[in-house]
């Protein structure tokens, strides 16, 4: 009743005798009587436990380990990240190598998809330091021999740790990602030549370069071309490239998709459904540690439903390789989860973002080594410039600019290996030895501009550069060599990247002759 609350709120209890604001209940009462006193009494007599007081000492101690702790990891990060990280990899057992190496390759890790990150290193340590927890070797010869040797591999995206859990696998749970598996001859079991082989003759075959020579692959270049000359008209060049729905990345769905597993462009509801996989509310970050936990109920579902359309396509119905012993038992299933992983990261990734700079809508790296060498960067490169003086006419010459760009700018920076030998380099000033089981980052970009292998004209733009082709390491491999691990879509990315170059190259000098 209100005559109830007003009773509360003076102190009194319905029911119950009025409390003396002066007696020991009161808060004024318990230091100002004798109620009061005795048990502010106790509690002085409490304080002086043994017991208590070694609790306020553990807690001080923990709050003050706590504090060094966060001191010293910040230091580390920010001051002492390359020498911290070659002696931990030599000190795995040590209680701080391993409270601070796991966070701190995560964190590394994301300032390492920089392009730039790399050349900052080297410019800093030279050819060999420490990245992410992996020893890097960033001369040319490393890196070739590490390409064309059987790799033993894990769970790693260059030098970001992925979430196993997020990664395609099959149905007794083992992983299928062709980027973890082990080649055999590095001590795994022949699933990665399996797996590759199932992809390689379902969705990398005779069927689709007819479905890259035909007419709808051709009207697809050329409303692309159309496009691109409305925006440069229009000066909207930014949302042509910048759109998910339209220009560029609309192109790059509805192309891929239909030469490689013969799925219908002018299917708009799949295009959407593909768009907000790969490249709106799906990215390629959802396999990676720490950005892959957020949203992963509807990545996941978006990735089930994609997978239900790749194996009910054109491909995969022609295909008769699945569920046979030379692919391990491969079923399509298992085939089509493997390849939404496989166009998330890789079809759908390295082909747009080296498409962004051949068609000059994105610079190429600003390196500081550059700088440092009294070198012009490759950003001072007017690539719009030199597009325009490509020959349209020759092919050939079409290919090598397309490698040379690859090789100023590498679409796979880095992959990453597991060491199969003690690995003996100079890192943070002195000789050391890494363990068997190291991890390895293998730095594409920095042997595409290793001194010693391309000299003093490392950083300029040059497609005519001798042995261009035979050295691009662009495609995860050298040249045409390679220990199996070779891009699989390769020729039909270098060959949609010269299509799109001649076809939108001839509207654009089109549009600035008018």
């Amino acid at each position: 009743s209100i005559e109830g609350l007003r009773r509360r709120r003076r102190g009194h209890a319905p029911g119950h005798p009025t409390v003396p604001a002066s007696s020991g209940c009161s808060a004024a009462g318990m230091f100002n009587n004798e109620g009061g006193a005795g048990k502010y009494e106790r509690l002085q007599d409490a304080a002086k436990s043994p017991y208590v007081q070694a609790a306020g000492v553990g807690c001080a101690v923990c709050c003050g380990g706590i504090w060094l702790l966060t001191v010293g990891f910040v230091t580390v990060l920010y001051f002492n990240l390359n020498s911290f990280q070659a002696w931990s990899l030599t000190h795995r057992e040590n209680i701080i190598a391993r409270l601070y190496q796991p966070t701190l390759s995560g964190i590394e890790s994301y300032w390492a998809m920089n392009p730039l990150y790399l050349d900052n290193q080297r410019l800093k340590y030279g050819n060999s330091f420490i990245v992410s927890g992996q020893v890097l070797l960033g001369d040319f010869d490393s890196v070739e021999k590490a390409l064309t040797s059987p790799q033993e591999r894990s769970t790693y995206l260059g030098a970001s740790p992925m979430i196993p859990e997020h990664l395609p696998q099959r149905d007794d749970g083992k992983l299928s990602f062709l980027l973890a598996l082990s080649d055999k001859a590095a001590g795994g079991n022949g699933d990665h030549e399996a797996f590759k082989l199932a992809l390689s003759k379902t969705f990398f075959n005779h069927a689709t370069v007819a479905r890259q020579d035909s007419s709808i692959a051709q009207k697809l270049l050329t409303d692309l071309a159309e496009e691109y000359a409305t925006a440069l008209k229009g000066n909207t060049l930014g949302n042509f490239f910048g759109d998910t729905r339209a220009g560029w990345k609309r192109f790059m769905i509805r192309y891929m998709h239909y030469v490689v597993l013969g799925l219908d462009p002018d299917d708009s509801e799949a295009t959407a459904l593909f768009t907000d996989t790969f490249y709106e509310t799906g990215k390629p970050q959802h396999y990676l540690w720490f950005m892959g936990d957020f949203n992963v109920g509807a990545i996941k579902a978006l990735l089930e439903k994609v997978a239900a359309l790749y194996e009910e396509s054109p491909a995969m119905t022609a295909s008769n390789v699945f569920g046979t012993a030379e692919v391990h038992g491969l079923t399509k299933p298992e085939g089509a989860r493997l390849l939404t992983a496989m166009m998330s990261i890789a079809a759908l990734q390295g082909p747009m973002v080296l498409g962004e700079r051949l068609l000059a809508s994105t610079p190429l790296p600003d390196y500081e080594s550059a700088k440092a060498a009294k070198l012009d960067p490759p950003s001072k490169i007017d690539m719009g410039k030199k597009w325009d003086e490509l020959d349209l006419q020759n092919d050939h010459a079409i290919e090598l600019f397309v490698l040379e760009t690859a090789r100023l700018y590498a679409p796979v920076s880095a992959i990453a290996r597991v060491s199969k030998e003690i690995i003996k380099a100079k890192v943070a000033g002195a000789e050391r030895e890494f363990p068997v089981g190291t991890l390895v980052n293998v730095p594409i970009a920095l042997a595409n501009t290793d001194k010693e292998k391309w000299g003093d004209t490392r950083y300029e733009f040059n497609p005519n550069r001798p042995h261009l082709k035979e050295r691009t390491m662009a495609f995860n491999m050298v040249g045409n060599r390679d220990a199996g691990r070779g891009c699989p879509g390769r020729d039909i990315s270098v060959q949609m990247l010269v299509d799109v170059l001649r076809e939108v190259g001839t509207a654009r000098r089109k549009v600035k002759k008018e």
